[in-house]
C-alpha cells in the first residue's frame, strides 16, 4: 500500500489530560457492524484490482471511466457507511476526471483512503483532492489557454515551461504553507488547534452530537495547499502589460510593458503623494498636483518574466484548496454512529481580509496586435492565493530590472488604458485617474521613439 502523507493523528496517552481523552483503538468495518467480514474482504480485494487497473492508465487526458466507475461503486458499498466517516470524496467529480488526474489521485492518497477506511473504520478519513487537469485537446479551438498548453500525450514540448511551472508550483506551496500556519495559529487561539483540543472541545456536547462536531473540528486541521492544474505547459509569448497604482500615501500610477522573449522593459510612472486636509480627508486636486512623470527603459530576467506570465495566466485556474489524504482517530469519549441510522454531516467556513492601502493592478498578455488574456490582481498583499502569488512574482521579476537600451521595439498596438481603476474613490476620483492615464499614454508615445539596441 502506498505511504500516505496524511497528518499524523496518533496521540500518546501521556499527552492526555483525562482518560476519556484517549483515542479509540483501531477497529475494522466488520468489527463495527457496518458490513460482514465477507463484504469487507471483497472491498479490500477490489481495491487491489483497482490498483492494478490504475497502474495501466496512460499519463494523458484519455477517459478513465472503467476505473472510476469501479471506484465509485466500491465507495458506495456498505462498509463505507454512506461516507459518514470516510468523507469528502466527490464521486461525480471523480468520474469526470481523466486518466492522468485519476492516477495522480490514487497514488497521492486515494488508495490509502479507501483501504484505511475499511481497516481503521473508527476514524475520520478525509479523501485527497482530485487534481485538476487541463489539456488542449479537451478545450475548444478558440480557447486562449491553448496558447500555453502542450498536448497531454507524448513528450513535453517545452522543457523550459515545465521548469517554470515547477517554480510557480513551489511558490504556491510556500504561500500555502504560510497561510496554513496562520490558520493553525488562529485555531490554536480558539482552542481547536489539534486533534486533542478538538476532542476536549466536544466533551460537554450531547453524546449524539459529538461525532459531527469532532469531525467538523478536525476538518479544519487538514492542510489546504494551492496547486497548479496538472498539464504540460508551453512558455507564454508576447508582451506582459501591468497597469495601475502602486502605493498608498506615496504612490505611482504606472504602465509597464515587458517583452517575454527578450526581457525588454518600458516603464512610464506618474508618482505623487496623498495630500490630506485638516480633517484627514484626501485633497484630490492637491494630490494630483504632486505628480511627476518618469520613464525608464531596460531589461528584466526573461526566466522571471515567464514565471510571472505563466502564473498570471493560470491564477484563476488554481486548485486553491487541494488537500492530502488525512485521518484522525475518534476519541474514546465520542460514541460511534448507529449502523442502522447512518447520517452524513458537513462543516463550512469562509474568511477574508483587506486594507485601505490595497489597489487593483490590471494585467494583459498581448501578442502585439490583440490581447490574449487579461485580468486583475490585488496589490500589494492579498488574501487570495492567486493574487499573492502574482504579487510575489512581480516583485521577484522587477528586482532584476536594469536600465539600458531596449532589445525589442514597443509594438504600436500596445498602449496604456484610457483610464485606470482599482483605486479607492477616497484617494482618487475617476476623472483624476483618467487624466493620469492620458499622461501615461503620452509618455508611452515618447517611449516608442527609443532606439533598439543593435544585435
Amino acid at each position: 500500500m502506498a505511504t500516505s502523507d496524511a497528518p499524523s493523528a496518533n496521540v500518546a496517552p501521556s499527552t492526555m489530560d483525562d482518560a476519556d481523552m484517549q483515542m479509540q483503538p483501531p477497529k475494522d468495518a466488520a468489527a463495527l457492524g457496518w458490513c460482514t467480514k465477507d463484504e469487507q474482504q471483497a472491498a479490500l480485494d477490489e481495491t487491489k484490482e483497482i490498483a492494478r487497473l490504475v497502474s495501466k492508465l496512460p499519463p494523458d487526458a484519455s477517459a478513465a471511466d472503467a476505473v472510476t466507475e469501479r471506484i465509485a461503486k466500491l465507495f458506495n458499498s456498505p462498509c463505507y457507511m454512506d461516507g459518514t466517516l470516510a468523507r469528502s470524496l466527490d464521486t461525480t467529480e471523480l468520474k469526470a476526471a481523466r486518466a492522468w488526474a485519476v492516477a495522480k489521485w490514487w497514488d497521492s492518497g486515494g488508495q490509502d483512503f479507501l483501504q484505511d477506511a475499511l481497516q481503521h473504520a473508527n476514524a475520520v478519513h478525509f479523501a485527497p483532492s482530485i487534481p485538476r487537469m487541463i489539456a488542449p485537446e479537451l478545450l475548444p479551438a478558440s480557447d486562449p489557454r491553448r496558447a500555453i498548453l502542450c498536448p497531454s500525450f507524448g513528450a513535453a514540448c517545452d522543457p523550459v515551461a515545465q521548469g517554470a511551472a515547477l517554480d510557480v508550483g513551489r511558490e504556491l506551496v510556500r504561500i500555502g504553507l504560510l497561510q496554513a500556519r496562520a490558520r493553525r495559529e488562529s485555531s490554536a487561539d480558539d482552542g481547536r488547534g489539534s486533534p486533542e483540543a478538538c476532542a476536549r472541545s466536544v466533551r460537554k456536547e450531547p453524546p449524539a452530537e459529538r461525532l459531527a462536531r469532532y469531525a467538523a473540528c478536525v476538518e479544519r486541521l487538514v492542510p489546504e495547499l494551492p496547486a497548479l492544474p496538472e498539464s504540460r505547459y508551453r512558455s507564454p509569448q508576447g508582451w506582459l502589460v501591468l497597469r495601475g497604482r502602486r502605493g498608498h500615501y506615496s504612490f505611482c500610477d504606472e504602465v509597464r510593458a515587458y517583452d517575454l522573449e527578450t526581457g525588454t522593459a518600458y516603464i512610464a510612472s506618474r508618482c505623487g503623494g496623498l495630500v490630506l486636509d485638516t480633517g484627514g480627508a484626501v485633497n484630490q486636486g492637491a494630490t494630483r498636483g504632486t505628480g511627476a512623470m518618469k520613464t525608464q527603459v531596460g531589461t528584466l530576467s526573461v526566466d522571471a518574466l515567464r514565471r510571472l506570465a505563466l502564473a498570471l495566466w493560470l491564477k484563476d485556474e488554481l486548485d486553491k484548496d487541494a488537500r492530502p489524504y488525512a485521518v484522525f482517530p475518534v476519541p474514546a469519549s465520542v460514541p460511534m454512529p448507529d449502523p442502522d441510522a447512518s447520517s452524513t454531516f458537513g462543516f463550512g467556513m469562509g474568511s477574508g481580509w483587506g486594507h485601505s492601502g490595497q489597489t487593483s493592478i490590471q494585467f494583459e498578455i498581448h501578442d502585439g496586435k490583440s490581447t490574449l488574456v487579461s485580468g486583475t490582481f490585488v496589490w500589494p498583499d492579498a488574501f487570495s492565493v492567486g493574487d499573492q502569488m502574482a504579487d510575489d512574482l512581480v516583485v521577484s521579476a522587477e528586482t532584476t530590472f536594469r536600465e539600458g537600451c531596449p532589445r525589442a521595439a514597443l509594438p504600436a498596438g500596445l498602449s496604456p488604458a484610457k483610464t485606470l481603476g482599482g483605486v479607492s474613490r477616497i484617494d482618487a476620483s475617476p476623472d483624476t485617474l483618467r487624466k493620469n492615464a492620458d499622461d501615461l499614454s503620452a509618455a508611452f508615445g515618447e517611449l516608442r521613439k527609443t532606439k533598439v539596441c543593435k544585435k
